[in-house]
Formats: C-alpha cells, sequence, structure tokens
C-alpha cells in the first residue's frame, strides 16, 4: 500500500476554504449577535432552523445604503469559506438589502414624510362627513367579510340609506389600479353623499395597497369625503392618514358614516316637542298683543282722539282770537296816534287814516274768513284720524289672520283634515312607516281627522309588489 499523507489542521481548513471560494450565494435571515468595528463587522443570520456566521468588511458596509439592526430581515449575497485559524464556517458578505416587513415599514416611513411634507395628511384640508347621507358608496372586496360587516351595520344603524358597492382587488400588485379607478368612477358617474374604503386585516405586505402615493393621492383629489376602514385596530396605513375620517375596521367606518336611526328619531320628537313649544308661546304672545291692543282707548273708542283734537283746536282757536284783538288794539292805538300826528301835516297826509281804515276792514274780512276755516277744520281732521284708525284695525287684523293661518298649516291635525291618516299598532303612538313591520292578524289602529278606525290585518303588501293590505 501506498503511503497515506497525513494534513495539519491548518492544511484541511485551508482546503476546505479553497473548496468552498467558489460558492457566491444569497441568503435571507434575520441579525443576530451584530459586534461592529472600525473596519469590520460580525453578525449572524438567523432563521428557525439553522444560524449563520457572517463578516462585512468596511467598503461593503458602506455600499449597503443602511445600517444594520439587530432583528432586522436582510437579504444578504457572499462567497462562503472558512476561517483557517478557527475552522469557523462562514459568509463573506459584499452585498446586502433589506428584505420582507422591515423593507416595507421603511418604504412606508419614506413615503410618508414625504406625503405629510407635500400637506396631504393635514386635518385643515379634510371635508366633514355628511350628517344624513342619502347614498353611500363601498369599496373593497366582494369576497372577504369586510363588505358583509358594512352592508350588516348600515342596514341595521340607517337602513334609508342606498348603498353602492365596487368590487375591487385590495392585494397584490393589481390593487392599487383597482382602487384608483373605483374612486374616479364615484366622483365621475356615481356622486354618492360619501365613500367608505374598507378591507379586513392582514399582514404590512397584505396592506401594501392602501399604503401606495397613488391611492393616497386619489384619496384626497376625490370631490366625496372618503371614510377609511382598513384592517384591525392597531393597522394604520397612508390612506387612513390621508382619509377625511378614519375608522379602525370596516364596521367603524360603517358607524360612523350613518348616523344611527333611533338616535335620530329621538332628534326628532325632541325637535317636534321644540316646535310646537315655540308655535304656543308665539301664539300666546300674539294673543296677548292683539288684546293690547284692543285695550287701547285710542283704537276701541275713536270718539276719545277726535275729542282730544277739538279741544286742541279749541284752545288754539281761543288763543288766536286774543291775539288778533290784543294785535287790532295795539294797531288802533298806533292808527290813532298817527292820526293825530298827521292833524299837523298838509290835506294828503290827512287822507291817510282812510286808506288805514280800509286795510283794517281787509284785515278783518280775511281774519274772519281765517276763523271760518278753522271752524271746519276739525271735521275735516275727524274724517282723516277715521280712516287712519281704520286701517291700522285692518292691518293688525290681517297679521293676526296671518299668524293663525301659518299655525293651522304647521298643525298635524291640518294634514289629517286633507284626507290623510295616522296608523298604529293597537295600544301604541308610534306611527307605522313600513308594512313590514306588522303581520297578518295584528290589530291595527287609523287615525282620520274625525274619528278612529280599529283594524285587523289581513295581508301586507311590500313596496313594489302586487299584494294587498
Amino acid at each position: 500500500m501506498d503511503e497515506e499523507r497525513i494534513f495539519t489542521v491548518g492544511e484541511v481548513n485551508r482546503l476546505a476554504d479553497n473548496l468552498l471560494q467558489g460558492l457566491v450565494v444569497w441568503v435571507e435571515g434575520e441579525v443576530s449577535n451584530l459586534r461592529p468595528y472600525p473596519n469590520y463587522t460580525f453578525f449572524s443570520l438567523s432563521d428557525e432552523d439553522a444560524s449563520l456566521s457572517c463578516i462585512a468588511f468596511r467598503d461593503a458596509m458602506r455600499s449597503m445604503g443602511f445600517e444594520l439592526r439587530e432583528g432586522m430581515s436582510v437579504l444578504a449575497k457572499g462567497r462562503l469559506g472558512i476561517y483557517v485559524r478557527r475552522g469557523q464556517f462562514r459568509l463573506n458578505v459584499f452585498e446586502a438589502q433589506e428584505s420582507g416587513e422591515g423593507k416595507l415599514r421603511r418604504e412606508f416611513m419614506l413615503l410618508m414624510r414625504k406625503l405629510s411634507k407635500e400637506g396631504l395628511f393635514e386635518e385643515a384640508i379634510k371635508k366633514p362627513l355628511p350628517d344624513y347621507p342619502e347614498t353611500v358608496g363601498l369599496i373593497t372586496s366582494l369576497e372577504g367579510a369586510a363588505v358583509r360587516d358594512v352592508v350588516t351595520n348600515l342596514t341595521r344603524r340607517y337602513a334609508c340609506s342606498r348603498l353602492v358597492i365596487r368590487g375591487v382587488r385590495v392585494q397584490g400588485e393589481e390593487a392599487v389600479g383597482d382602487i384608483v379607478a373605483a374612486i374616479a368612477l364615484f366622483n365621475r358617474a356615481f356622486p354618492v353623499d360619501v365613500l367608505i374604503l374598507a378591507r379586513g386585516g392582514g399582514s404590512l405586505e397584505d396592506l401594501q395597497p392602501f399604503n401606495s402615493e397613488e391611492v393616497v393621492r386619489a384619496i384626497r383629489s376625490s370631490d366625496i369625503p372618503v371614510a377609511t376602514g382598513v384592517g384591525h385596530e392597531p393597522d394604520m396605513t397612508l390612506s387612513d392618514l390621508a382619509a377625511d375620517f378614519r375608522a379602525s375596521t370596516p364596521t367603524g367606518a360603517a358607524e360612523a358614516v350613518v348616523p344611527c336611526a333611533p338616535e335620530v328619531l329621538t332628534l326628532l320628537r325632541e325637535r317636534e316637542v321644540s316646535l310646537a313649544a315655540g308655535l304656543r308661546r308665539r301664539l300666546h304672545r300674539l294673543e296677548r298683543d292683539l288684546g293690547s291692543l284692543a285695550a287701547r282707548r285710542s283704537l276701541s273708542d275713536p270718539a276719545f282722539v277726535l275729542n282730544q283734537a277739538v279741544q286742541g283746536l279749541a284752545d288754539g282757536e281761543a288763543r288766536l282770537l286774543s291775539g288778533v284783538r290784543v294785535s287790532l288794539e295795539r294797531m288802533e292805538r298806533g292808527v290813532d296816534a298817527a292820526a293825530t300826528s298827521l292833524a299837523r301835516y298838509p290835506r294828503e297826509y290827512r287822507q291817510l287814516p282812510d286808506k288805514i281804515e280800509t286795510a283794517a276792514r281787509k284785515l278783518g274780512s280775511t281774519a274772519a274768513s281765517w276763523l271760518r276755516w278753522r271752524v271746519r277744520e276739525p271735521e275735516l281732521r275727524e274724517r282723516d284720524l277715521r280712516s287712519a284708525v281704520g286701517a291700522a284695525l285692518a292691518r293688525e287684523e290681517g297679521r293676526v289672520q296671518l299668524a293663525s293661518s301659518r299655525l293651522e298649516a304647521l298643525s298635524p291635525l291640518a294634514v289629517l283634515a286633507r284626507g290623510y291618516a295616522i296608523t298604529t299598532r293597537a295600544g301604541e303612538t308610534k306611527p307605522l312607516t313600513d308594512s313590514a313591520a306588522v303581520g297578518k292578524g295584528e290589530a291595527v289602529e287609523v287615525r282620520l281627522h274625525r274619528g278612529r278606525l280599529h283594524c285587523e290585518v289581513k295581508d301586507t303588501e311590500k313596496e313594489g309588489n302586487g299584494g294587498g293590505v
């Protein structure tokens, strides 16, 4: 036999290292045992089954573009080898990149910062949700539980609202285009009052379509308010940040966009009571004002006003006559004094007293005419006053009649008088608005304008069917 060669430990390790040097592989795992040094970094890549020792030199660490952290999931490319001195199997890493959820979360944070700087998440630009939407649009998958949750809760809370559903893919690369197209379709062809964007829970990768820039910009450019219900309570997406309202689940979104029917009915009853009380107060105030007007002596006894006017005219006439007499006496004394003075002047001046006397007669005639007019003036004033009082009474009576007609038009009894009726279950006061609320054989009570009818339901007819009640 040929003599077998005996190798040293170092030779064996170098032989193994030479055999492995040609193997360049990609390895995915979680970073652990991280030990950085100035010129190189030691770490391990681990999964559920095993752990692999790795080394990355300074140039390789600089080219990675990110910092290694404990627990980070990475995809590393390197050359397999043996550390000769210790005989340790390891991977010499010269390229690496983030992988799995860690990469998605890093991209999520970068995009969130970018869109936040543009102001797409500002509360000031978000539109309020309508209080009582007539039509609700739903964008979700037709195969998931989210569509069932939304439909069930919308029907339970506010059955009078209409729901328009647009089925889309909510996972995968094509989901982004489906969601953006659905939002644009509702804005263009189906102008609903509010939109719900919903899907069930999932991993960060499953929710990736709702973290896309295209979906965020579609939500913000929508003229229709958008409410999101994506995932479960801890899930948060960029679509949630951009939406006008964010709910933690699809059920929460359905409850947020529509009111609760019992609460609406309670509010309507409170408003009805408040309106009736306000109308009663206004009617009492009008009755009080009418009583005050009727109690005024100037309106109830026009003769009193006329007598006051006549008395005022009489007092004025007495003062005027007294003033005229005083003025005439003063003028007469002046004329006498002037005549005495003129007696000392030539003949032409002596004729002045006659001229003055003629002027005095004319003045007296004018004063007499004025006095006769003053005597007739109270009759004219009385006629004008009666006309003004009559017009004021007619005007106030018209206002009272207008208020009474408005109150009567708002009264439920007026509606009954026009031929309508109110139907309730026997012994109840809540009006029936849906034939589905009663069954065959139930007793109902019909209130008319005069009297009531006690009836029994023989058959019911839903809206659009041909049966009878």
